[in-house]
């Protein structure tokens, strides 16, 4: 009877040991690279090396900062908000875009179409076990090793949206984004309380819609 107990004991404890951690705030911190098209290569230099990511609930922050720019994706995927702000020093410009239904339903066509293919290796990223998967585009065609944990549940952020979250969270990945290729690796999750005012705009940034951000891009 007690060795019965005791493999019940441990089995249970086994159990809780790899259950999975919802964490509902903190922050996410990104390494990140580009590969960028031709027309573009003069201006990799000074991309952001860093991703910075405040959550809390189901809303998310992207913050980063170059030597030219400094930008804030906020998001929340369940009420389809988003917000792009922009601050542009050269041209003394703090811009912020709120992106509409119509905007965002736009945005999801040039999204990937990603398929998952299970790998045998596991590696260590941020002191959580990732799992590896080739994730491969069908409208590129192009494919990329990536790595997930089901060690921790975090809301999807700009850099994550894509991936079907049934693989677990992303810790080291490939991703693109407006012509350019993004390699992100997380090194370090926090839970901390997120600073106030992470998912909206201060007063001092000038509205501005999709298109009208588009057409200073030279896009129409």
């Amino acid at each position: 009877m007690k060795k019965l107990i005791l493999s019940a004991a441990l089995a249970l404890s086994v159990t809780l040991g790899f259950s999975q951690k919802k964490i509902t705030e903190g922050s996410i911190t990104y390494q990140v690279e580009y590969e960028v098209p031709a027309n573009m290569q003069a201006m990799k230099a000074s991309l952001p090396t860093e991703v910075k990511v405040y959550f809390k609930g189901d809303s998310t922050s992207a913050s980063n900062k170059s030597a030219m720019y400094s930008s804030n994706l906020i998001m929340n995927p369940k009420t389809e908000y988003q917000r792009l702000l922009l601050e542009i020093p050269m041209m003394n410009k703090k811009l912020s875009v709120r992106f509409t239904p119509d905007d965002i339903e736009t945005m999801k066509e040039s999204f990937p179409e990603l398929t998952f293919t299970e790998g045998a290796e596991t590696k260590s990223v941020a002191s959580y076990t990732g799992k590896k998967y080739t994730v491969s585009d069908k409208k590129t065609g192009k494919s990329a090793d990536a790595y997930f944990t089901k060690e921790i549940e975090i809301p999807a952020n700009s850099l994550t949206q894509y991936f079907d979250k049934q693989y677990g969270f992303p810790l080291e990945f490939t991703t693109s984004q407006q012509g350019m290729t993004v390699r992100a690796l997380v090194k370090e999750i926090k839970e901390e309380k997120v600073p106030a005012g992470s998912f909206s705009a201060s007063k001092d940034y000038e509205e501005i819609s999709f298109s009208q951000l588009q057409g200073m891009m030279g896009r129409r």
